[in-house]
């Protein structure tokens, strides 16, 4: 990809440029202020495609609405918090876009006085992946503001960022709507001419956590030596190849870009196969450009198969509670794999995105959570053969004390708590439960990552797979799941939603099929997803918080579920679009 950029209008003063902003159109305050907000931050396509091939230009239409957006978050975090020369963390993916957009954020956020960090890489950039941006927030007591400039697997003509204040959980609620509110306000943004960066190794302290809370889980032994094929779809993941090889893996780099970074949707199995035959390699971890989103392509008895992360984490799951003995609470989305739930001591079901599942961490732990947050959370418990909602801490905690009676589990007793979904995102943590005259105690000693971290999962599949564990026996095949989107702006999604409202809780005909209909909603009684099940299939829709999609998701006959959701999909865009 070739790309061009509009030069900027800038009025010139000794320190520092000044952009005059002009009025936004309707269609432009909906890409700050989208009706169906993102799951994080922000994402903008903004790119225009020029009448060569591959080749692009940034007008500066689409870059002043992502300038404003930066600009908001430093002045509402000046409205937080009263800090002289706060510190910034400043990070992005390698998209062709990344690093320009870097530099121009850096000088919006050193002339409101912010200290300037970037991550050190021995070169101009400051590159980084989103997991670690994430962690960061929490990792370095004095660094209380995190910038991500990513826009995770969408096509390179597309940027964005996710940000984080004092915790690493996905801005949500009423915080982003006032920021998107500042943005939309803006009259004019100061550049910054002239500031200093200090560089840090923020990549390494992940890798040293990593390791630490690793040891409370398994021995990491069989991956020395183990010949490893690691493909980032976009950059090099410098990040996790030196974990990797500090865990004394013989890593092969596979460098070639892959335009949309999405290892979901697309895998070169012919390459891989090439590859891993001529390194000796039973295993191929491949990556998106933010390194949240990830598959494993492993060569088994019989050939080569690609697993996505429903398969691998309910895999990883089943095995450490089977082979390990380890007590582990289950906190998944709603359309996340239920293959791992049998395994669990509790399951906990939540709306798609850490903005939710994070919640639940912190609930366990005894961190106040903003009520907004709360409010806009789906949070639901294991209860009998249902699920109940939850809007507080106490029937999570209390669920947990009777099971912990109900099974006779000594304390203090380490319990594994996943987060994860379907689309790759895992969190991993230790919670320790204490009793002392009947007052029960949840901690844990290590920092609370409340968003996407899976490379401890990676290590830890990386590290089953060397031990001679298979995946495709850890699961039960006779279902399979899978997920596809139909096209829909935000206006269409929420028609389809409200159109499709009408069947909550009654029993539906769609194609050859009858459904039960319900609902998960938040706590303000917002659906956000809905189910439809059948004996032998469970469906699930949503609003994708990414891109102009619905999102719809199956776990049903391993025959028949391609054929089925197609069917389903093809009936909602044409009856309630």
């Amino acid at each position: 990809m070739s790309y061009k950029i509009e030069e900027l209008k800038l009025i010139e003063y000794e320190d520092y440029n000044q952009i005059n902003l002009l009025d936004l159109s309707e269609e432009e305050k909906l890409i700050v202020d989208p009706i169906v907000p993102p799951t994080s931050g922000l994402r903008i396509q903004l790119f225009e495609e020029l009448d060569e091939p591959d080749s692009y230009s940034l007008p500066n239409t689409k870059l002043l609405l992502y300038l404003r957006v930066a600009k908001a978050i430093s002045m509402k975090y000046k409205e937080l918090f009263d800090e002289n020369n706060p510190k910034i963390l400043i990070v992005s993916d390698s998209r062709p876009s990344s690093n320009y957009l870097v530099r121009i954020c850096s000088q919006i956020f050193a002339y409101d006085g912010f200290d300037i960090y970037f991550q050190r890489n021995g070169d101009t950039n400051s590159l980084m992946s989103s997991p670690y941006a994430s962690a960061s927030v929490a990792l370095y007591d004095d660094i209380n503001l995190v910038l991500m400039v990513t826009a995770s697997h969408n096509s390179f003509d597309w940027n964005g960022l996710k940000f984080y204040i004092q915790y690493p959980i996905p801005i949500s609620g009423d915080l982003m709507k006032q920021i998107s509110k500042i943005a939309l306000s803006l009259k004019e943004i100061k550049l910054k001419k002239e500031f200093r960066i200090t560089r840090i190794d923020a990549e390494q302290k992940n890798n040293e956590y990593i390791k630490s809370l690793l040891s409370r889980i398994i021995e990491i032994k069989a991956l020395k030596g183990e010949k490893i094929v690691i493909w980032p779809y976009l950059g090099k993941a410098r990040g996790i190849v030196n974990l990797y090889k500090e865990l004394g893996a013989d890593v092969t780099l596979i460098e070639e870009s892959i335009n949309p970074p999405n290892p979901i949707k697309v895998v070169k199995r012919e390459k891989l196969i090439r590859t891993m035959e001529s390194t000796g390699s039973k295993m191929a971890i491949l990556l998106d450009a933010d390194r949240d989103r990830l598959a494993f392509f492993l060569k088994e008895a019989g050939g080569y198969d690609l697993y996505i992360p429903n398969e691998l984490f309910s895999a990883m799951h089943n095995l450490l509670a089977k082979e390990f003995n380890k007590s582990i609470i289950n906190i998944r989305t709603i359309p996340s794999d239920y293959r791992g739930d049998h395994t669990s001591l509790l399951n906990i079901v939540t709306g798609v995105g850490y903005k939710h599942l994070g919640i639940i961490l912190y609930f366990l732990v005894g961190v106040s959570v903003d009520k907004s947050k709360v409010d806009t959370g789906i949070l639901y418990i294991e209860e009998g053969s249902g699920y109940r909602k939850i809007s507080d801490p106490k029937p999570l905690k209390d669920r947990i004390i009777n099971i912990i009676k109900e099974k006779g589990i000594s304390l203090p007793h380490d319990f594994i708590l996943v987060l994860w979904e379907e689309s790759g995102g895992h969190t991993i943590n230790v919670l320790t439960i204490e009793e002392d005259n009947g007052i029960y105690r949840f901690k844990s000693e290590f920092p609370l990552i409340a968003d996407k971290y899976p490379v401890p999962a990676l290590v830890i599949l990386s590290e089953l797979i060397a031990r001679g564990f298979k995946i495709s026996e850890a699961i039960d095949w006779t279902k399979k799941g899978i997920n596809s989107t139909i096209s829909a702006s935000d206006k269409e999604k929420i028609k389809i939603m409200k159109n499709f409202e009408k069947n909550d809780n009654k029993e539906v005909q769609l194609g050859e099929h009858s459904y039960r209909i319900s609902s998960f909603s938040d706590n303000t009684d917002m659906i956000d997803i809905f189910q439809l099940k059948r004996d032998k299939a469970t469906l699930y829709f949503r609003p994708s918080g990414t891109g102009p999609d619905v999102r719809f998701y199956i776990f049903g006959d391993k025959e028949t579920h391609e054929e089925e959701i197609n069917e389903v999909m093809k009936i909602v865009k044409k009856k309630y679009s």
